[in-house]
């Protein structure tokens, strides 16, 4: 067949891609200030099609305890982009070794995306 690629055709069967785990985490690498940090605001560009979930967490003591993040808005970039703000105030403002995770999950058709991911400190 013409304009097909052997990797994706082989005669009549269609290979089709999946996931071998349905969930996981993506955690950032640790920022550590000076002082420390009362809130977080996160502004990240995900992709979360339907039958799949990416929920936030942040953390000011190094990934020790994490602590749910609150939707507060979206916006649409285009049919597949949309940016998410999220923000968390910290039961202890002490801390200053900030973190973030999100926990995903997907289907073995469908998984979530992260494109992008940016944070305020406060």
């Amino acid at each position: 067949r013409s304009n097909e690629t052997p990797v994706l055709n082989f005669h009549d069967v269609h290979w089709l891609g999946y996931l071998s785990n349905t969930t996981g985490s993506y955690v950032t690498r640790e920022l550590a200030l000076v002082q420390g940090v009362v809130s977080a605001k996160v502004y990240t560009v995900m992709s979360v099609p339907s039958g799949t979930t990416v929920t936030w967490f942040a953390s000011n003591n190094g990934g020790q305890t994490w602590e749910a993040m609150t939707l507060e808005g979206t916006r649409a970039i285009n049919q597949t982009w949309t940016e998410y703000t999220l923000s968390r105030t910290f039961t202890s403002p002490t801390g200053n070794r900030i973190r973030f995770r999100a926990a995903m999950t997907g289907s073995n058709l469908l998984s979530p995306r992260i494109h992008s991911l940016g944070a305020t400190l406060t």
